[in-house]
């Protein structure tokens, strides 16, 4: 009786001390990876990474960690000027997290590059780029992992939002000091006063319809267009999808679209402007419809 109890004590003692010990690798090497992963982010606040990296300390266990990851493609025979300008926003948003003083190692940021990482694009099933993915310390990454770039945009304060929302990590974005703002504000505030008071004895121009008709028409044309929306969105210029060459898409907010918007805009304006005015100039023995469909027929084009 006395050998059993002694061989499933010497069994017991057994399994629990490899399970200390599993458990303490185990602990060893989270430390190893979280050290190592500082280490990085000390010399740079984005991480580059290639596959073996990828696949050792961002899809490896064990990890207590969650990685922000930006796959891209930076090399010049890509010709991805998205890439560049969604970078540049990334960077943004990972230096303000590298020296926020809410800093911690539970999100670090990384990149993966096509020429350096095309395995971890295969992996992934990944086919296009700029493309941002957040991998949770625990479980697999969710659809809503996946930054919505074409909805959002790349911008670096909704990156921040988005990863607040995946990790409750609150990032305050901080850019350096951008002053080509304040100085043409200055210089119009100048050129202002300086007609001001050049014309201080003859100011009836603030008091003409026309100039506020124009004026009001200006705002009108910048708020249709959707440079407002670029404005606080910051998409690219234009997007080009690799496999086809397209440059446009119909789920895709771009700049250049509101330039199409803003001159199509122009020319309508421009047609009921002339219309009106000739319009009013016509004598009073021609016809008002006759010289309306004149004007109509001679700016046709900006119909189409």
């Amino acid at each position: 009786m006395y050998g059993k109890l002694y061989i499933f004590l010497f069994a017991f003692i057994f399994v629990y001390n490899d399970r200390v010990d599993g458990q303490m690798k185990k602990e060893t090497l989270l430390s190893e990876k979280v050290a190592q992963m500082m280490e990085w982010t000390s010399k740079r606040s984005v991480i580059r990474m290639n596959g073996d990296k990828f696949r050792r300390f961002v899809r490896a266990p064990p990890r207590n960690y969650s990685v922000i990851i930006m796959f891209t493609a930076l090399q010049p025979q890509r010709q991805c000027g998205v890439c560049r300008q969604a970078d540049e926003e990334f960077q943004a948003l990972a230096n303000s997290w590298r020296y926020s003083s809410a800093f911690t190692n539970k999100v670090f940021f990384a990149s993966v590059d096509f020429d350096e990482g095309s395995d971890v694009f295969q992996m992934l099933n990944m086919n296009s780029a700029p493309t941002f993915l957040h991998f949770p310390s625990k479980g697999k990454p969710r659809k809503a992992d996946t930054y919505e770039l074409q909805v959002r945009g790349f911008a670096a304060e909704q990156l921040a939002r988005w990863v607040a929302d995946r990790t409750d990590v609150q990032i305050r974005i901080i850019r350096p000091p951008n002053y080509a703002g304040p100085l043409l504000l200055g210089f119009l505030l100048a050129g202002i006063g300086g007609l001001a008071y050049l014309r201080r004895n003859n100011l009836e121009f603030l008091f003409n319809k026309n100039v506020w008709a124009f004026s009001a028409l200006c705002f009108v044309l910048i708020m249709t267009s959707g440079q407002m929306w670029n404005h606080i969105r910051g998409p690219p210029y234009a997007h080009k999808n690799p496999s086809t060459g397209q440059i446009v898409s119909w789920m895709q907010m771009i700049n250049l679209k509101c330039f199409i918007m803003h001159h199509l805009n122009n020319g309508n304006a421009l047609k009921m402007c002339f219309r009106v005015i000739s319009t009013a100039a016509v004598k009073p023995s021609s016809s008002p419809r006759r010289t309306s469909f004149s004007c109509s027929m001679l700016l046709l084009p900006w119909e189409w």
